[in-house]
């Protein structure tokens, strides 16, 4: 509850509240006689909440103006039923209006109900006495409502989706739970009460608590999904996103943005560990040991404290996938709405990795370089990547040296080629693995090349890193771009060509030459296709 805009959701409530009362009177004045100092005491005070809500919280000045105009027009017409009854529906569709902007179908539809409820039975809650020849049916309408009232409460429960312990354990589903007793309790009340106006007056309570809650929801954040042992966590705490990986028990990092900013902290039992940058990655970085099942991580920064549940369940730990690269691949299947367990990248080289590693050495061999010097690492994938480089080195006559006067071949992992791209330099160039394509890793170096089945500056591409930068802020990496894809049943598939990023402000993409880094692989900087398609020869 500590992100909820306070004096937003008091001011919201207080008026959606005050506005069914005023409608209510008026549109049951057709039917009932009304008290005319009530609807003075609603009218005024709800044409107040409408004007303050204007200044402070900015709401449109087109619904303002018509909330002040006919909350006071109700009182105004009372003595007149035609005109009050007219005004009091107008009030009621406004109300609907501003309640459901926004909103999709199914919620539009509950929130019809909850309105309609509301105006009905605090207009006859409120009623001096009910006019014989109105028509009215006080009891069958109150049964009615209080039906629509359990229906409506039911779904939106449903809508909420709460059906754990964060229904009595969160602000959001203490609400929920609040607005479906509410509204049981005013069935019960009908079903109990004989006499019709205490029906109304004493379920008016029940109604009061489910409308107050119903107005309320739309003001408090949604609760975080509960953690799922072996599935990376993905939650937000003292003001940050926190990514914890791989949420197994045993070593796990926990991953803060770049706008979160240095000096953070995480406690984990009774050790605290510091946030550091960590070569060839973005952010920062916290290693720390989970227990087996439910623990919390508590997270400092900036003066600010939060809480950051896990539960690593029984899962025994997975030496090396603790990495950052695993981070970022779990992280693109988070983005794309449908996390899964992750097998880290580095535990195999994939068919089309190798593939375009032979390309690119064929690619040097066709630029007649003098020498090729290959850095891998000890990994599954490190190892088979450079055993792949000098097969087809020695295949096409390439020599293998670590002469500057040549090329360089970089088939390791993040923190080895950020620490390697950053030493050396080799006049043939600097060229990368596939998998080294992440802005940190390419940006340790003056220039890059890499062999990519993809162009960076395409759509999907595009909206993969956006999509990742709004849930996070990471830049994108091939390893978080492939489970994207993979969890949105697409395939990265095409004809190997050479891309070399370029630290240049500038964006080669209609609609975002003005667009910052949001989304960009190569943040202030573009990343161009240097060859045609690689092809067999």
């Amino acid at each position: 509850m500590s992100s909820v805009d306070s004096l937003a959701l008091v001011l919201r409530v207080l008026l959606l509240t005050g506005t069914a009362v005023v409608a209510g009177i008026g549109l049951l004045r057709a039917g009932a006689v009304m008290r005319p100092w009530s609807a003075w005491i609603a009218g005024v005070g709800t044409a107040a909440l409408a004007g303050v809500s204007a200044v402070v919280l900015h709401i449109n000045t087109g619904f303002a103006v018509a909330h002040v105009v006919l909350v006071l027009a109700v009182p105004l017409a009372l003595r007149w039923r035609g005109p009050s009854t007219f005004l009091g529906f107008g009030l009621a569709l406004l109300l609907i209006a501003e309640a459901a902007l926004g909103h999709t179908s199914l919620a539009f539809f509950l929130d019809t109900i909850f309105v309609a409820v509301a105006v009905v039975w605090f207009g006859l809650a409120l009623a001096k006495t009910w006019r014989p020849d109105s028509g009215l049916r006080p009891r069958p309408i109150a049964l009615t409502g209080a039906v629509a009232l359990v229906g409506a409460g039911i779904g939106q429960l449903v809508l909420a989706g709460v059906f754990d312990r964060r229904l009595w354990s969160t602000g959001y589903g203490i609400t929920v739970l609040v607005l479906v007793i509410g509204a049981v309790s005013v069935l019960a009340v009908t079903l109990a009460l004989r006499e019709e106006r205490r029906v109304y007056r004493v379920g008016a309570i029940g109604v009061l608590a489910a409308v107050l809650a119903w107005a309320a929801l739309p003001g408090i954040p949604l609760p975080h999904d509960l953690p799922v042992p072996g599935i990376a966590r993905l939650a937000q705490a003292a003001g940050t996103p926190v990514l914890v990986s791989p949420h197994r028990t045993g070593r796990n990092l926990v991953h803060f943005p770049e706008s979160a900013g240095g000096g953070i902290t995480v406690e984990q039992g009774d050790r605290i560990a510091r946030a550091v940058p960590i070569p060839g990655a973005s952010g920062t970085w916290a290693e720390v040991d989970l227990p087996p099942g439910s623990s919390d991580l508590v997270i400092s920064r900036a003066g600010e404290t939060g809480t950051v549940e896990v539960d690593a369940g029984d899962l025994p730990e997975v030496p090396g996938a603790a990495d950052p690269e695993c981070a970022s691949a779990a992280l693109g299947g988070i983005a794309a709405g449908a996390p899964a367990p992750v097998t880290c990248p580095d535990t195999e080289l994939l068919a089309e990795d190798a593939d375009a590693l032979r390309k690119q050495v064929a690619y040097l061999a066709e630029l007649e370089v003098p020498s090729l010097s290959v850095v891998g690492d000890d990994t599954p994938r490190g190892k088979a990547a450079t055993g792949v480089v000098l097969a087809e080195a020695a295949h096409r006559g390439v020599p293998i040296s670590d002469n500057p006067d040549g090329a360089l071949l970089q088939v390791s992992g993040w923190q080895q080629a950020s620490h390697t791209l950053g030493r050396v330099n080799f006049l043939y160039g600097m060229h990368l693995a596939p998998w080294l394509l992440h802005a940190p890793v390419v940006n340790s170096t003056a220039g890059a090349a890499l062999p990519l089945r993809f162009d960076p500056r395409d759509r999907n591409a595009l909206t993969y890193g956006m999509t990742q930068a709004s849930a996070f802020g990471d830049p994108p990496s091939l390893s978080g771009y492939r489970e994207w894809a993979r969890a949105r049943g697409e395939n990265i598939a095409g004809d190997v060509t050479v891309y070399a990023p370029a630290q240049v402000d500038v964006m080669q993409m209609g609609g975002h030459e003005h667009g910052g880094n949001l989304g960009q692989w190569i943040p202030q900087g573009t990343i161009v296709a240097i060859s045609g398609p690689l092809t067999e020869k």
